[in-house]
């Protein structure tokens, strides 16, 4: 009986500690498998045009057809292309993998988290999967317990979901919704400056801007400001069923980006809340305000 009384305890840790690594290992294969979906997603779409051979000259070519504040844009983080010759061909690569440190802000307070992002860099394939890891305190004054943080858009639905160990949930969203959709689209949309020449439209017909998207179309197009201030633009992208509608402000000097706006869809107590909400490019801008409807990149 007291050999059983000891052992019992042993048993016990042992168990939650095999729970916690299935739990980890589940996660892991969760995220591989997104990751899979979405380099399938690029790879299935590349078939149907040839976006991967764009040459100078037809680079050059799209510049001129846009609002002037975006073509100054895209000419200052371009400015190697302007050595090449109209026929070369521009290199453009197709996905990204960042590795992340930076702050969330959680229930008032900002926390430290650890990230790793699969990024794809084509309007025509739009995506990311976005995995982190952050600590919180389910109760006060004791260890903060690790938080796994999962954020994607993949083949044009949405998720995000979080869980601590053992697999139990902090907060899981219904995936592929119209809502939750349009969020992380946005977010694709305004990750984008990180390698802004995902945010040139296809060539086309100058007198055709005013072209209206059909219910199924992949489009991106840029717009003059409503402001009329020469330093701001509007972006509109149409992903699968999903829009985007962000507005761009851009450095009078350097012409980069230095913030971007829209109106996103925010989760409040389970349920979806319109709500205004900004990025602010840091080395671009270093005055930014730092509040729960604001985002910023270093």
């Amino acid at each position: 009986m007291f050999l059983a009384l000891i052992s019992t305890p042993y048993i016990l840790i042992g168990a939650a500690a095999s729970a916690v690594t299935l739990t980890y290992f589940s996660w892991c294969k969760g995220i591989h498998n997104l990751r899979l979906k979405l380099s399938a997603q690029e790879t299935d779409n590349r078939r149907e045009d040839n976006e991967d051979n764009i040459t100078a000259g037809d680079l050059r070519r799209r510049i001129k057809q846009l609002p002037d504040v975006v073509q100054k844009y895209i000419k200052a983080v371009s400015h190697d292309v302007e050595k090449l010759a109209d026929e070369e061909i521009v290199p453009f690569a197709r996905s990204l993998r960042m590795e992340q440190e930076g702050e969330l802000l959680l229930n008032g307070q900002f926390i430290d988290f650890a990230a790793t992002e699969e990024f794809r860099t084509r309007y025509k394939h739009a995506g990311f999967v976005w995995d982190a890891v952050t600590k919180t305190q389910c109760i006060p004054n004791l260890v903060a317990m690790p938080v796994h943080v999962c954020v994607a858009y993949v083949n044009g639905a949405g998720m995000a979901k979080a869980q601590l160990p053992m697999g139990i949930p902090v907060m899981v969203a219904q995936s592929n919704t119209p809502m939750l959709n349009q969020s992380e689209l946005m977010r694709w949309a305004a990750e984008a400056t990180l390698f802004p020449l995902a945010l040139m439209p296809p060539n086309i017909n100058i007198e055709n801007t005013d072209h209206n998207m059909s219910a199924e179309e992949t489009a991106l197009k840029w717009l003059p400001s409503e402001e009329g201030d020469g330093n701001s633009a509007i972006l509109e992208l149409k992903h699968h069923t999903t829009t985007a509608r962000l507005f761009f402000h851009f450095n009078s000097d350097t012409h980069l980006v230095t913030s971007i706006y829209g109106t996103r869809p925010k989760l409040i107590g389970g349920k979806y809340v319109m709500t205004n909400w900004g990025c602010f490019l840091s080395d671009n801008n270093p005055k930014h305000p730092r509040d729960a409807d604001h985002e910023h990149v270093e």
